[in-house]
């Protein structure tokens, strides 16, 4: 079964002001290498977004953390605007470019531009 997965950036005040479109190679590369079996992917403004076989939670989230690894890698000045530092009493702090997107409003927004755009 496939999945569509929706991902934006952490900082919401840098992904108003950033469009995503302007690093789609760096995005649709590291999504090829990270997600060979990847289809239908597609970078708007203010998210990007691809359909993968669903894979089982350890997959699925080493791929995750390899994906922004790889964004954050190839997109320095970026990184340095819409990081986000999570800090943790018993793990060490971690760092996030992208996550999910979720809720419904803004769900439902991407996944309007994504069904007008097909």
């Amino acid at each position: 079964m496939k999945k569509t997965m929706l991902y934006e950036l952490v900082n919401a005040k840098v992904r108003d002001a950033f469009d995503l479109a302007t690093v789609e190679d760096i995005i649709r590369e590291s999504i090829a290498f990270t997600y060979p079996e990847a289809t239908n992917v597609s970078v708007f403004a203010s998210f990007y977004c691809f359909t993968s076989p669903e894979f089982s939670d350890k997959e699925k989230n080493r791929r995750a953390r390899s994906l922004g690894r790889m964004l954050a890698r190839k997109m320095p000045e970026l990184t340095r605007l819409a990081i986000r530092t999570y800090e943790s009493k018993k793990h060490a702090k971690s760092n996030q470019l992208f996550k999910v997107v979720k809720g419904k409003k803004r769900l439902e927004d991407c996944l309007g531009l994504l069904v007008c755009s097909n």
